[in-house]
């Protein structure tokens, strides 16, 4: 649809003599400056995108351990009684004591024995008493007089001889020469003791035996009393003269002896 074009209007004329006034203008009114917009900063965008934060596992709280429950405190015992028969029980025992620090052991076992006997009751003095029996049955006991060396043996077979056990004499030394069988000691001594029995022939076994361990030995053969009547013989006379004329050795180094 084709538009109307809107024509002006023209003005009257005026009349004439006066000119016509010019149209009153609209006054302009006064520009209202307005704020300059504030500089927005462009979001800067980030191609990756932020992590999410780790998640923190919290530990569940755990329940505080229960008290342990306070120890009863043990009851102070009372001192255990003491039985009439404690005193004299100690007094026996000290005087068991006393007799033994005197090193009378006799006196001393029977008088702890007698605490034992006497107060059965009084047990803690038992073990005392018997640990101190037995030190008196050590004191009491004599020790072992055996001789047990061959040199013991014909030292004690001497000691026999000389107060007259001619057969211990003799077990003496055949112990002794069992052990030791070139002791040319063992073998004069157990000659002389046989001589004295009046064996002649084990006699001059051992005294040949003797005379071949060690020739010197026959200086004591020529003046052993009890010897006297071997000595008579054609078989002694004739030992000695061999030993006699056989060279004298070096006691260090005759048969049987230690260097």
């Amino acid at each position: 649809m084709a538009k109307l074009r809107r024509t002006a209007a023209r003005p009257s004329p005026a009349k004439k003599g006066k000119a016509a006034a010019p149209a009153a203008r609209p006054k302009a009114k006064p520009a209202v400056k307005k704020p300059a917009p504030k500089s927005v900063r462009p979001a800067v965008k980030t191609s990756a995108r932020p992590k999410p934060a780790a998640k923190i596992h919290k530990a569940a709280p755990q329940k505080p351990a229960p008290k342990p429950a306070p120890k009863a405190k043990p009851k102070a015992s009372a001192p255990p009684l003491r039985r009439s028969t404690y005193a004299d029980a100690v007094l026996l025992y000290e005087r068991g004591l006393h007799a033994l620090q005197a090193k009378r052991y006799r006196e001393a076992a029977d008088t702890l024995k007698r605490v034992i006997a006497e107060f059965p009751e009084e047990i803690e003095l038992h073990e005392r008493a018997q640990l101190y029996i037995r030190v008196c049955a050590r004191h009491l006991t004599p020790p072992d007089a055996t001789p047990k060396t061959p040199e013991e043996q014909v030292y004690a077979a001497t000691l026999a001889l000389n107060a007259g056990a001619v057969d211990r004499a003799v077990t003496l030394l055949t112990a002794a020469l069992q052990q030791q069988a070139d002791n040319d000691a063992a073998e004069y001594m157990l000659g002389v003791a046989l001589a004295t029995k009046g064996d002649q022939p084990g006699a001059m076994r051992h005294l040949a035996r003797a005379l071949e361990l060690n020739p010197e030995c026959r200086d004591s053969l020529r003046k052993e009393p009890e010897l006297e009547s071997l000595r008579e013989t054609e078989e002694l006379q004739a030992l000695l003269a061999v030993a006699a004329a056989a060279p004298r050795r070096d006691r260090r180094s005759k048969p049987g002896t230690k260097r």
